[in-house]
């Protein structure tokens, strides 16, 4: 499947070959801990539409050259959104966003998967971290000194 048009074939012509398909695939990171915790050969993708469990494994297994066992899908309804109680209750919606279809692909029992970490974290982020910290502990300190200092701590103020 590609965008541009085909010539029309005439006897002689070469076959017309397709490399590059239009759909699109994105990880999505899932959740380390919790109930919604994949296990580690299974990656979670959002994918075109327009695909297909059979056109997911071979996307995967021809050009990214992926042990696939078992690919499942799910399509996930966007977001509506209501102008007021009244166009809920009328099923009237001012705003629908697209459908998601998520694709979960189980490799093969081997296969582990950790989401790659794009941007590490930049000295100037750390230097902050350390400046903020340390602000921190400065305020806890300055506290210690001026908390309760007008009590009298087992004097009695009797006349």
């Amino acid at each position: 499947m590609t965008s541009r048009l085909a010539r029309l074939w005439q006897p002689g012509n070469p076959q017309r070959r397709v490399f590059l398909p239009d759909f699109w695939m994105a990880v999505i990171e899932s959740p380390s801990v919790g109930r919604n915790k994949l296990p580690r050969n299974c990656v979670k993708f959002e994918v075109d539409p327009r695909m297909s469990r059979h056109d997911i494994r071979e996307y995967l297994t021809k050009i990214y050259d992926l042990p696939v066992r078992d690919v499942r899908t799910e399509v996930q309804m966007g977001d509506i959104t209501w102008n007021t109680k009244l166009d809920h209750q009328y099923k009237k919606a001012m705003w629908k966003e697209e459908d998601k279809k998520i694709a979960y692909v189980f490799m093969s029992k081997d296969f582990a998967f950790s989401f790659p970490q794009m941007f590490a974290a930049l000295e100037e982020d750390v230097e902050l971290a350390k400046a903020t910290k340390q602000q921190e502990e400065l305020k806890e300190k300055l506290n210690e000194q001026y908390a309760n200092r007008n009590r009298r701590v087992g004097q009695f103020l009797a006349a």
